[in-house]
């Protein structure tokens, strides 16, 4: 959860006199300016505050001044004592800009919730700063869970981030896929650190054809029926790719499946539509369970995973398990079609199902007996 931006309680004596309930307007304004005569830390303190103002005039005059602060200047003010929410607010504003951010960063006024932030943008550098700090990671396990989905952390890294959380027995909840990488770490024990090296190396390389950087960025689509048709098509692509015997496809998938059991869950949880169609037929069922909970999967990945009968059982009983899938009429049918669905589940659909659907069923030698029994028997007392 992000720290709540809002007015301070408490200002400071000089930044009252300037931007305080009873400073007049103009006093104001040269504060938004940054023309007011104050100490860099009072200064920032006040642009902060006069976000807030009703002013449209001088709540805009305050954020264009919080931009274009000289480095030099807002560098000293964040080394000092501000406020958490004075320190959140310039950190996203220089998280692009090493030098202030590596400020922010080692500020000890600076908020859990600013770090945890901070690791979903930031660059490879900054994100070592932040993994560093483990007495926050433990404090604030969304840092954790920022750094872990954040495509740029390096694989040891994160690993090295969330094995001190499994260590401290510290759940992270924001990593989709955290069970299945804590028991891998379980079964491996420590990091090996050449093996940490190689780690690095092979998930960049796989990551190049296996992360698409714009859904790392959380790009949303404004038109949905854009985005879905989208989506299908990738989901198809990606089947087509998976199974495709070329020379191309054949070396995207060696990439991913070169990768160490710890790095295939997160290349799962992070990867594109081609990722989760490789990582989905992994052998561990710790990988491909990590694959379908991934928080990208489309409505047209989960058909086409329910309708697969070479998947792993408990896939499909993870999909049949999820309620925004299965409210989906192709899922039920495609479901009711794996013999691999739990039977009293699919029974479940098949008052949902409609005549033509039946049919198959009822003639269906793919699949439990009672079950196109039972859809047999159902279409008989639709006919009465």
């Amino acid at each position: 959860m992000a720290l709540v931006l809002e007015p301070l309680e408490q200002l400071p004596p000089g930044v009252e006199r300037a931007v305080g309930a009873k400073a007049p307007a103009p006093l104001k304004m040269m504060a938004a300016r940054g023309l007011a005569p104050m100490p860099p830390g009072e200064l920032v303190t006040a642009l902060y505050q006069l976000t807030f103002v009703e002013d449209e005039a001088i709540k805009s005059a305050a954020y264009k001044t919080a931009t274009e602060l000289p480095e030099k200047m807002l560098g000293g003010a964040l080394e000092g004592a501000l406020d958490a929410r004075v320190l959140d607010f310039f950190a996203r504003r220089v998280f692009a800009k090493p030098a202030l951010l590596e400020k922010v960063l080692l500020n000890r006024a600076t908020a859990d919730e600013t770090f945890a932030h901070l690791a979903g943008l930031v660059d490879e550098n900054a994100l070592e700063m932040i993994a560093k700090n483990e007495e926050r990671l433990l404090r604030h396990p969304q840092i954790i869970a920022a750094l872990y989905m954040n495509p740029k952390t390096r694989m040891s890294t994160a690993q090295r981030a969330l094995e001190l959380a499994v260590r401290n027995q510290v759940r992270v909840d924001g990593i989709p896929a955290f069970d299945e990488a804590s028991r891998t770490i379980r079964q491996s024990g420590g990091i090996d650190p050449v093996e940490a090296a190689n780690d690095d190396e092979a998930f960049a390389r796989a990551a190049e054809v296996a992360v698409d950087q714009t859904a790392a960025l959380q790009l949303v689509a404004v038109d949905e029926e854009e985005a879905a048709r989208q989506a299908e098509l990738d989901a198809a692509e990606a089947e087509k790719a998976v199974e495709a015997p070329g020379v191309v496809e054949e070396e995207k998938k060696k990439k991913i499946s070169d990768l160490s059991p710890a790095a295939k869950i997160r290349l799962a949880t992070l990867g594109n539509a081609f990722a989760r169609a490789v990582l989905i037929r992994d052998t561990n069922r710790l990988v491909s369970m990590a694959a379908i909970r991934s928080p990208g999967v489309s409505p047209m990945e989960v058909i086409r995973y329910a309708t697969n009968r070479a998947l792993d059982d408990d896939i499909i009983r993870y999909i049949a398990g999820q309620r925004q899938w299965v409210r989906l009429s192709s899922v039920k049918i495609a479901l009711c079609n794996n013999p691999k669905c739990p039977l009293p589940v699919a029974m479940r659909f098949l008052p949902h199902l409609n005549a033509r659907d039946l049919k198959l069923l009822a003639r269906s030698k793919g699949i439990p007996s009672a079950l196109s029994t039972a859809a047999k028997q159902l279409l008989q007392q639709r006919n009465q």
